[in-house]
């Protein structure tokens, strides 16, 4: 039987806005299911360990893109540079089926991995936990790369630049999250 918690949960609106003021990336995990290449946006990625060198990702328990991946049992995460940051949308909200309608993709590993991202991350599946509504999937890195793009980052939910602040730049150093470029909502998991 599981605990009660001492103290009822806020409502899922009030959480939802406290939370949007916690600046994070945003990513596209993708992976081969049984019937082609699954993926959606997801803003909860956390870099795991260095030994092995592995990653954390959150996914709805009922997506297709979790059932792909586990199946697969390998997986990408494509770190959404600025100027594509509508792909963040497209994998969020397009019908499963279409997300992928005009985005090249490579094979690498075993996992479809997004030409225009601006960092991504091949894993291996090593373990996965069902916690709530999602799933945590923990993977070990087997190829990753990197570009030369500035990440787009979700913010109030809203989509941002992060723009490096000059060498010679105020003494709080750092890099500024500037302008909103999209009125969306917050992208989906699944």
């Amino acid at each position: 039987m599981t605990p009660r918690p001492r103290h009822p949960a806020v409502p899922a609106a009030t959480y939802r806005a406290a939370i949007s003021h916690l600046p994070t990336g945003l990513a596209v995990v993708t992976a081969h299911g049984p019937d082609g290449p699954v993926g959606c946006t997801v803003t909860a990625v956390l870099s795991l360990s260095l030994d092995p060198p592995s990653l954390l990702v959150s996914l709805a328990s009922r997506s297709r893109t979790l059932a792909g991946l586990l199946t697969a049992r390998c997986f990408a995460v494509n770190v959404l540079s600025w100027q594509d940051h509508a792909l963040a949308h497209q994998f969020a909200t397009a019908p499963a089926d279409t997300r992928f309608a005009g985005v090249d993709v490579r094979q690498i590993n075993g996992a479809p991995v997004l030409d225009r991202c601006t960092a991504g991350v091949v894993c291996e599946v090593r373990e996965s936990v069902e916690l709530f509504d999602h799933t945590l999937v923990a993977g070990v890195a087997t190829w990753t790369g990197t570009g030369t793009s500035d990440p787009a980052v979700l913010y109030r939910r809203a989509h941002h630049a992060l723009v490096p602040r000059p060498a010679h730049g105020p003494a709080d150093g750092g890099a500024r999250v500037s302008g909103p470029a999209v009125a969306e909502g917050p992208p989906g998991q699944g």
